[in-house]
């Protein structure tokens, strides 16, 4: 009988545990991907990395109909980014007013489903109606399909749309070339201000 208490136990605590550790890997998912035009970066008082961040025309390029019903829309946009005192990581520092930016956020707080924590995002650039984009300033939680695994401080081969379960950069790239096949296409759908 007290096998079996113990067995229940341990079954129970297992059971208990067990979805903590799955949901401590929960990489981005398409959902999350955003572009918009940088207008500033303020940050909050008394932090060191807590940022208030405003964009113009930002958009959640990649959302099926269904994540447009489930998702709210973003009114408050912030980053936890690490700083050091001379912001030698500061990864606004290099950013000017109406850079094009693609990044990934999410909606951490179902309570506040509005307020969105931007986790990456590199700079997204057209010429000659080619669309790059640059590596990602800082690391965020990716899937890397090559070796089945979630990283948090990821290689740095793993890109800003790398980090997926299901495809990598270059099936995103031709999905963001498609909606966007022209430079003239992409500028005006995210005009500066």
């Amino acid at each position: 009988m007290k096998k079996q208490f113990t067995f229940s136990r341990l079954l129970i605590t297992g059971l208990l545990i067990f979805p903590l550790t799955a949901f401590a890997c929960i990489p981005h998912s398409p959902n999350d991907v955003f572009i918009a035009r940088f207008q500033a970066a303020q940050k909050v008082a008394k932090t060191n990395n807590h940022q208030l961040l405003t964009w113009t025309d930002s958009k959640f390029i990649l959302r099926d109909l269904s994540a447009w019903f489930k998702y709210s829309n973003a009114q408050q946009w912030q980053s936890y980014f690490p700083t050091d005192i001379d912001n030698k990581i500061d990864p606004f520092r290099n950013l000017k007013k109406n850079d094009l930016i693609i990044g990934l956020a999410y909606a951490p707080d179902g309570n506040q489903p509005q307020n969105y924590r931007v986790t990456s995002f590199a700079y997204l650039k057209c010429q000659n109606n080619q669309i790059t984009m640059s590596h990602p300033v800082s690391h965020f939680t990716a899937w890397d399909r090559k070796n089945k695994r979630c990283y948090g401080d990821h290689p740095k081969s793993i890109q800003l749309l790398d980090g997926f379960l299901k495809h990598d950069q270059s099936y995103y790239l031709k999905k963001l070339r498609a909606k966007y096949p022209t430079c003239q296409t992409l500028f005006s759908a995210f005009p500066k201000s």
